[in-house]
């Protein structure tokens, strides 16, 4: 399939896919953020669909990945949120004076203090991909990516404490 017609078939899948994202995200002006991140996605892998196949399936695949990819990425966020919250409250039981309320902000501000190297590694965390993905992306053993996650993460809440 020739570049012209293939954008062609995606902008005429529009409100289809639309109509999925919607019925995905429950969200109108989620739903198209959805859809342009689909229709970019597929733009730039082109190469990766076989004429043989259903464009329209192609493309709902692509929108329902990226859907839980993005759900991934706001549960890990939620779920480092709510561990800081919990170190905080731990320490106001010691007797600490921090306060419990740890925004995305602040979560941003310490990964800055981390060097960019750990950042980067970091950051594909918490986009939701797995370590085999994070290994491949970085060339790097899988093993060496557990063990710099888990340290990144105890420097974090090192470099929390400290903040707090």
């Amino acid at each position: 399939m020739i570049q012209e017609d293939f954008e062609q078939h995606v902008v005429k899948l529009q409100g289809a896919l639309l109509g999925f994202a919607k019925s995905l995200t429950h969200n109108d002006d989620e739903a198209k953020d959805l859809w342009q991140e689909t229709a970019l996605k597929a733009l730039v892998n082109k190469e990766m669909y076989r004429d043989s196949g259903n464009i329209k399936s192609w493309l709902c695949t692509i929108m329902f990945n990226l859907f839980l990819n993005c759900r991934r990425l706001s549960s890990r966020q939620q779920a480092m949120i709510a561990d800081f919250q919990l170190d905080a409250a731990d320490d106001m039981e010691e007797g600490i004076d921090a306060e419990c309320a740890v925004s995305a902000t602040d979560i941003q501000q310490i990964m800055n203090l981390l060097p960019a190297k750990s950042r980067e590694l970091f950051s594909l965390y918490l986009q939701g991909y797995h370590y085999d993905e994070i290994a491949r992306r970085l060339n790097m053993p899988v093993g060496t990516v557990k063990v710099q996650i888990f340290r990144i993460k105890n420097k974090l809440r090192a470099c929390k404490k400290q903040i707090l």
